[in-house]
C-alpha cells in the first residue's frame, strides 16, 4: 500500500470511525516537516471564536405538579476557546507522519434559548464561563505531489474539547421572581480534512487552501427553577450541538528558527468561525544525536 492511498484510508477512518469519542483546535503546518523514522515535540496554543447551534429536549418538573418534555433549540453566539497542548509526531516515511496532542481547553459564550419552555424560552439567555478541561486529538499529514519547492499537501485531524461545567443564572423576562439557575455542560468534537498549495524553502515554508471541518457535540444543563429565591422544580436538558459552516480556507507559515527548533503560525475561517494558532516544534535528533 502506498503512503497516499495509507493516507487517504486512514483519514476516512479519523473523521467516520473516530467520531463517536470527541474545537477549536489548529491544523499548523500541512506539509510534513521532518524525515522518515524522526519524532519531533512540541508546544502549541491556539484560540477560536464561532458561532454553533443545538437542538434537543428539555424536561421541567415542578414540585407538586406534573412534569412536561418539550423540543428546546439554543443559539451559543460567540463562543470563545482557548487550547494549549503538547504534540507529538512522527514521520512513517519522508512524506507521511502522524500525530497525537494533549492538552486542556475552555470555552465561554452567550446561550440563547428559544422554543416552547415554559421556563427558558422565550429569547433567555445566559452567560457560560467553563474552566480548563481535558482535550485530546490526533491526525495525520502527508505530501501527493512535488515539483520543485512546490507541494500539495493534505492533513486529516480530529480533537476531543471537554471544557469544564459551566455555572448559568436565567431570569425570566416577563417575571423577575422567576429564574433558572445550575450548571451547563459543553462537550465537543471537531474533525478536519484540508488540503493545501505549499511552498517549501530550505529553512521555511508557506501553505494555503480549503478544508472541509465539522463540529459535534453535546450541551447539558441541570438546573433549579427558583421562585423569589426558593427551589420550587426542576430542569434537564440535553441537545446535540452542530456548526451550520463546513468549508474553511486555511492559511500558515513555518520557519526553522535554529537546526532544532521550528516555529509555525496559522488562521483557519468558516462562515461561523475563525481560528488563530502558533506552536514550536523541537527535533530531538538534532539534540541528542540519532534515535
Amino acid at each position: 500500500m502506498s503512503a497516499k492511498t495509507a493516507f487517504l484510508i486512514l483519514s476516512v477512518c479519523l473523521t467516520v470511525g473516530v467520531w463517536p469519542a470527541w474545537a477549536g483546535a489548529p491544523m499548523g503546518p500541512t506539509l510534513p516537516i521532518i524525515e522518515k523514522g524522526q519524532w519531533a515535540f512540541g508546544v502549541e496554543y491556539a484560540y477560536e471564536k464561532i458561532d454553533v447551534a443545538a437542538d434537543g429536549t428539555c424536561v421541567e418538573s415542578i414540585v407538586g405538579g406534573p412534569s412536561e418534555s418539550y423540543r428546546q433549540k439554543f443559539t451559543i453566539d460567540g463562543m470563545k476557546t482557548h487550547m494549549f497542548s503538547g504534540r507529538i509526531e512522527y514521520a512513517l516515511c519522508t512524506d507521511w507522519d502522524v500525530f497525537v496532542r494533549l492538552g486542556a481547553a475552555r470555552s465561554d459564550a452567550d446561550v440563547q434559548a428559544t422554543g416552547p419552555g415554559v421556563l427558558i424560552g422565550r429569547g433567555a439567555e445566559a452567560g457560560l464561563d467553563a474552566g480548563y478541561g481535558f482535550s485530546a486529538g490526533l491526525g495525520t499529514r502527508a505530501t501527493f505531489y512535488r515539483s520543485g519547492p512546490w507541494r500539495i499537501d493534505g492533513l486529516a485531524q480530529v480533537t476531543w474539547l471537554d471544557p469544564d461545567d459551566s455555572r448559568f443564572r436565567i431570569t425570566n423576562r416577563d417575571d423577575s421572581s422567576e429564574a433558572v439557575a445550575g450548571t451547563a455542560k459543553l462537550e465537543y468534537l471537531q474533525g478536519q480534512i484540508a488540503l493545501a498549495a505549499a511552498y517549501r524553502a530550505k529553512t521555511w515554508g508557506l501553505w494555503g487552501g480549503p478544508f472541509v471541518q465539522i463540529i459535534d457535540g453535546n450541551l447539558d444543563l441541570d438546573a433549579r427553577f427558583l421562585i423569589d429565591g426558593v427551589s420550587a422544580g426542576r430542569i434537564k436538558c440535553s441537545a446535540d450541538v452542530e456548526e451550520e459552516s463546513w468549508l474553511g480556507l486555511g492559511l500558515g507559515a513555518d520557519c526553522e528558527l535554529t537546526q532544532n527548533l521550528t516555529g509555525w503560525i496559522g488562521g483557519q475561517i468558516t462562515e461561523d468561525s475563525w481560528l488563530v494558532g502558533i506552536g514550536i516544534l523541537v527535533r530531538p535528533d538534532r539534540l541528542l544525536g540519532d534515535w
